[in-house]
């Protein structure tokens, strides 16, 4: 919006504001607009004046933008009619880069009137995004312009389903077996042996490839199993050579997530401490050591400890030794706090227990 005004007015005389509003994007619909008037007249030092108007269609563009999406070395295509609302000509249509795109612009007849179609064809022959735009010229005094921006988004044609599709996953637990499988089925009309299956660091698993024949073609059962033994993440790629020309090489990224075992059961996880400062207020929590990561608590220690006392005492509940830490609440008035208590353990797997103590103490 753009606004030229009378910047002085003498008194008892008249000032002209002229405003010229963009009406791109408003065609066939109502404009508002509101602008604020400035000055120093004490009485009014901030006047509104409001715009309202309907707007005329110059054309209907459907669609009003072009994407092109899709797979490499397949055709991809868009047609966008144009449909003049007022009287004009397009004479040219150009696009400001053309490198990733063909155009062509034909006239059409139809019983509302003359329309143009303009069919935009992608050139890009590899992986990639681009963005262009095309520009038809026009007879009109009114817009001599037409712009219709283009959105290119080509993909790796895709060879074979894989399934499941993206990131193999291989979570699980330290010392447990973790692996999992994907397979991998040529397209009929992109038939292909796979030759050679590598990973790109495979310190921290290992691989197979079978192959089953089916009524379609053969399918390929890719198994992926962990070998790390400790906790940690880790990421790597498996490659699989094809004697395909469009994709000579399937990627599969896998990403490990190695948890320390479960040495023991912790019920709750999260003690909670509710009641009054003038109550007694304690919890417990029961710590059972799993059997194959027995353990035994060397140590109890708490990050502050000013507000609760505690005490562990180790038991045997249906011939198993457990442990029962119990926690007291210390403040004698209302308030919050949270605290945290360590266990030291003489396992190698999970040295350390934290149990989180929150408190909510009333009147």
């Amino acid at each position: 919006m753009i606004a030229s005004f009378t910047r002085q007015i003498p008194p008892g005389g008249e000032g002209k504001i002229s405003v010229k509003v963009s009406t791109n994007g408003y065609g066939g619909r109502i404009l508002e607009k509101t602008i604020k008037v400035y000055s120093n007249d004490k009485e009014h030092p901030v006047s509104a004046l409001s715009i309202k108007g309907n707007v005329k269609e110059f054309a209907v563009i459907s669609p009003s933008r072009v994407s092109l999406n899709g797979d490499a070395g397949t055709a991809i295509k868009v047609s966008v009619k144009i449909t003049p609302k007022a009287l004009f000509e397009i004479v040219e249509a150009k696009a400001t880069s053309g490198k990733e795109i063909s155009i062509s612009l034909i006239e059409a007849k139809e019983p509302a009137g003359k329309t143009y179609i303009l069919t935009v064809e992608n050139r890009r022959k590899t992986k990639g995004r681009y963005r262009d735009t095309i520009t038809l010229l026009t007879t009109s005094n009114i817009r001599k312009e037409l712009t219709i921006p283009v959105y290119g988004n080509i993909k790796a044609r895709q060879i074979a389903a894989i399934k499941p599709s993206g990131t193999v996953m291989l979570r699980g637990y330290a010392g447990e077996a973790i692996k999992t499988s994907v397979t991998i089925i040529p397209k009929k009309e992109q038939m292909f042996d796979i030759v050679e299956t590598k990973a790109d660091k495979g310190e921290n698993l290992r691989f197979t490839l079978t192959t089953s024949k089916k009524a379609d073609g053969k399918v390929y059962l890719l198994t992926v199993e962990n070998k790390k033994k400790t906790p940690g993440r880790f990421r790597d790629t498996i490659r699989l050579f094809t004697t395909n020309n469009i994709q000579k090489e399937i990627t599969i990224p896998i990403w490990g997530e190695i948890m320390p075992p479960e040495i023991a059961s912790i019920k709750p996880r999260r003690l909670a401490l509710r009641g009054s400062a003038r109550e007694q207020v304690k919890g417990s929590v029961k710590i059972i050591p799993n059997d194959k990561y027995p353990f035994s608590i060397m140590e109890v220690k708490p990050r502050d400890g000013r507000n609760i006392k505690y005490d562990l005492k180790e038991i045997e509940e249906s011939g198993k030794k457990i442990y029962v830490l119990t926690v007291e609440n210390l403040k004698k008035e209302k308030g919050r706090y949270y605290d945290t208590i360590n266990l030291k353990t003489d396992n190698k797997h999970l040295p350390e227990i934290r149990i989180s103590v929150s408190a909510g103490i009333g009147d």
